[in-house]
This record gives structure tokens, sequence and C-alpha cells, in this order.
């Protein structure tokens, strides 16, 4: 298995590759790919959750080349831009909490502007940072029973199926019913944060949701790229990212194994470790520690490089079940994410 140090090193060494003059990052690139200097492919949310996992290095001490403060200067100034949308926000306040908190009201405002109409057409990933950075801002501020936290705890947990814990999204055309199974992961994040602040009321729809999400965890270690949260089955089987068996996984079940959740949550980090270590479909390695590089997952032939084009729910309709593609019709995507690597710094930094 793989060494967190080891994921550390990649992602700290990979990152100042896809990072641009203005501070932001490259959202995904192609390894051989990142030549110009410009600030196309640069999204907020990549950098934000770069600053998140930065954050995290900063605090267990490990030496990084970045300056955490011109890219948070940078990240809130651009916060309060057109189109900047309520997961941001609510990934800026997360990281603005661990930054020490000074901007919170001012992230706060912005998300009160942002969601004026209500929380309803606000995606389930997004709702969940929206909930973590709320959590974690109320936190420190002392503020957990403002009208925001219980809105968008309200939200989710009209979501939820009380049967599997699994949460239904907001409703896309291309996807239907079914949901990545890494919004899943942020959903169980978040309830974890709720119980963790003394909101110990939603520890059984975390428990639901916990055990739901260990039981679709496939036999070599992955979990299925959409899943279907009214019968708790994989939908479609690939693409399999390698940021949700590496970090967005592991997180959430770190969290509800310190909470003192039912389930063999080492074991199951330790199953999707050893996916992208060899233990998959094409038994390669998606993690090259020699070359610091994380190859960006498995997908369909046919569908190389977006997790959009890689989508189809006409197997699910019409057989009843996910379609089990044969190994020879998978490739491995070799892009660079800089949002997947700020996520691998959230999980592993310091541990």
């Amino acid at each position: 298995m793989i060494e967190p140090r080891a994921l550390e090193r990649i992602a700290l060494t990979r990152l100042p590759e896809l990072q641009v003059a203005s501070g932001l990052f490259r959202a995904t690139a192609r390894i051989e790919g990142v030549e110009d200097e410009t600030e196309m492919g640069t999204t907020l949310q990549a950098g934000i959750v770069v600053l998140l996992g930065l954050l995290r290095a900063e605090e267990a001490e490990v030496d990084q080349p970045f300056s955490i403060g011109a890219l948070r200067t940078r990240i809130l100034g651009d916060l309060g831009n057109d189109g900047v949308t309520p997961g941001e926000l609510g990934l800026a306040l997360w990281a603005e909490s661990r930054a020490g908190g000074e901007a919170i009201g001012e992230i706060d405002g912005l998300i009160r502007r942002a969601t004026v109409g209500g929380f309803e057409k606000v995606p389930l990933e997004q709702l969940a940072w929206l909930a973590s950075g709320l959590t974690e801002s109320g936190v420190l501020t002392g503020d957990l029973a403002g009208g925001l936290v219980g809105d968008v705890t309200d939200e989710l947990l009209g979501r939820v199926n009380p049967g599997t814990g699994m949460a239904l999204d907001v409703h896309t055309r291309r996807l239907g019913s079914a949901v990545p199974v890494a919004s899943q992961f942020h959903l169980l994040h978040a309830l974890c944060h709720l119980i963790r602040s003394g909101l110990d009321q939603h520890r059984l729809e975390a428990e639901k949701l916990a055990a739901s999400l260990l039981a679709l965890q496939r036999q070599d270690g992955a979990w299925p790229g959409l899943i279907d949260p009214a019968h708790n089955s994989a939908a479609v089987i690939y693409p399999v990212l390698t940021v949700t068996q590496l970090a967005v996984g592991p997180i959430a079940l770190r969290a509800a194994r310190e909470l003192g959740l039912t389930g063999d949550f080492d074991g199951s980090i330790e199953r999707a470790l050893d996916w992208a270590s060899e233990n998959n479909a094409l038994g390669r390695k998606l993690i090259h520690a020699e070359d610091a590089r994380i190859d960006r997952g498995i997908l369909p032939r046919r569908t190389p490089g977006a997790l959009g084009r890689g989508i189809s729910s006409a197997a699910r309709r019409i057989r009843g079940q996910a379609f089990e593609p044969d190994a020879k019709q998978l490739i491995i995507d070799p892009a660079a994410s800089s949002e997947d690597l700020g996520w691998v710094l959230e999980a592993w930094a310091g541990r």
C-alpha cells in the first residue's frame, strides 16, 4: 500500500506545475500539456480546494512551496464575482475557518445573497460543502444556532432516503436519478462535522450512510462512479476516479471512524488505496511515486478525459443492473488535477 507521505510529496511536487501567474491553478491538465502560462482552465473551486489542502499541510508543519497568504487573498477577492457557486462559498468558509476566520462574516453574507431563493437547486456535493463550512465557522465563532446551518441541514436531510441513508441530488437529464458516489462521501463528511460540533441527533443518518457506502465498495476496492441512492446499488461502474479512492472516500470514512460509527473503515480505506496501487481491473498502478504523478482514473475506452462523457445510465435502465465492461474496453486517464491534489493533501498531509 502506498505510504501517506508519498501521496503528500506527490501533491506538493506536482501542484507548482499547475499554478499560473495569478496564483490560481489549472483545474485539470495533461502532464505533457502543462505548457502555457495563461489562466485558461483555472477554476476558483480548484484554488479553494488546494488552499484547504495547503492549510492542512501547514497545520501539520509540512514544508510546502506556496504563499498561502497570497492564494487566500486572491480567492477572497474573487468570491464576490458573478457565477461563484454556493459550493465554492462553502469551501471558502471551510478554508477560512482553518485560516483564522477574519473573513467569515464577509463569506457568510455572500452565501446568504447567493442562496436567497433557497437551497432546492443546489447540487448535493455543494450542499455538503456548505454544511461543512458553516459548521466549522460556527464552531469557531460560537454561532451554530444560526439559521443558515439549520436551513442547509434541513435540505440535506430532506434528500436522504431513510432506508439507505443515501441522498438524491437535484435532477439532471443526463444522470436521471443516479448520483456520483463522491457526493455521498461529501455528505457523510458533512454529517460527521455536524455530529462532532454537538448535533448528535444526526448520528443515525450518518450510521446508515456509512454502512451503505461500505456495502457499495467492490471486491477490487473501487467504488462505482455512479450509484442509485434509492436502492443502494451501482448505476454505472466506470469511470472510477482516483481521487475518490485516495482522498474523498478516506476523508469521510476516517471522520466516521473517529466518531465511533460502526464499520471496518480502516480496512475499507486500505482496499481503496490498494485499488490505485495495481489491484484494479487493468492491473496497473495509478500512483507513480517515482514520477510524482497520480493518474486521474480508469475510464471507458470510448470516453477518455471527462467524467460527464463517460456516464450513461442506459445500461442500468435496460438491464436492471450496472454494466460490467470488459477490461479491454477500459483505459487510464493520465490527466493531472489540481483539485484532486488538494483533496489528497486534505486527506494525507501530516498523516
